[in-house]
């Protein structure tokens, strides 16, 4: 209920937090991590850990239940620990934990942040300030957030908010060539030049071709359709459409996308539809 009197103030500078711990013991001058059922534990690159500060005294409750002991944790200052491989270039930059004695530029893979760099002493070895870690440990980084996928629209293993946004950013990303014609029926390839000149400004992969067309090649002839040289889909014989569903066509960036016709009849080729299925090509 609301106040009607003056209340006795109860405060702590937070400086230094205890923490009940989980069963395990933690090494004075360690990293510590909240675990997922809430107890410190010795920092670790693990699922739903959190890191907090650098433990203030040795404990040992691995004998014991979650909770029996407590453990004092200072959750502000600059500290020095070893470093997995460290550059002058990364100070002020976010640093994660690797273990509860080593931390790195890189993230080893869960996205724990503990500190930001403030002093590089070797590739090997560094200075954390670990306050603003600590004010992010609550909040919860965004790179470790979990998400539900009750639409399944993500695979089980893309689990958090970066992760989903990197997923999301790759695409799929449909380019349709609208109907296009002017190609001559002669056995040859022939560059589509009514098409405009489209590029993109990062590197594309095609992963999927579909195409139609309003007559069909004719008996024993072929329609093949190619992109900067390499084979996109075909129409054969009295077939109107065709599609390719394992591509994987790099298109660097900043190139014009090409697109060739190669029909074994005769006369001039008309009316060609092509939708494109495009992902953003991240080097994987």
């Amino acid at each position: 209920m609301a106040l009607s009197a003056d209340r006795e103030i109860v405060f702590r500078e937070g400086l230094d937090v205890e923490f009940p711990m989980a069963a395990v013991k933690i090494y004075a001058g360690s990293l510590v991590c909240i675990n997922a059922t809430g107890y410190a534990a010795p920092a670790a690159d693990t699922v739903s850990f959190k890191f907090v500060g650098v433990a203030l005294e040795q404990k040992d409750n691995s004998g014991g239940s979650p909770g029996d002991k407590k453990i004092k944790v200072r959750t502000e200052g600059v500290f020095e620990f070893a470093a997995s491989s460290i550059a002058q270039a990364s100070v002020l930059a976010d640093m994660y934990v690797v273990n509860d004695e080593t931390f790195d530029e890189s993230d080893p893979g869960q996205g724990i942040k503990c500190g930001k760099l403030v002093k590089v002493e070797s590739s090997s070895r560094g200075w954390i300030w670990i306050s603003k870690a600590f004010a992010s440990a609550f909040a919860g980084a965004a790179d470790a957030l979990t998400v539900s996928d009750a639409g399944d629209f993500f695979a089980a293993a893309v689990a958090t908010v970066a992760a989903q946004i990197q997923d999301l950013a790759k695409g799929p990303f449909f380019l349709t060539v609208p109907r296009f014609t002017g190609w001559t029926k002669d056995g040859e390839a022939h560059a589509i030049v009514t098409l405009p000149a489209i590029e993109s400004a990062v590197p594309l992969k095609i992963k999927r071709a579909y195409t139609s067309v309003l007559t069909a090649p004719g008996t024993g002839k072929t329609l093949a359709l190619t992109v900067n040289g390499s084979a996109l889909a075909s129409i054969v014989e009295t077939a109107v459409v065709g599609e390719a569903e394992a591509l994987d066509i790099a298109l660097a960036k900043d190139t014009d996308i090409v697109i060739s016709a190669n029909e074994t009849a005769a006369g001039a080729g008309a009316n060609c539809d092509i939708v494109l299925a495009l992902y953003k090509d991240d080097g994987e």
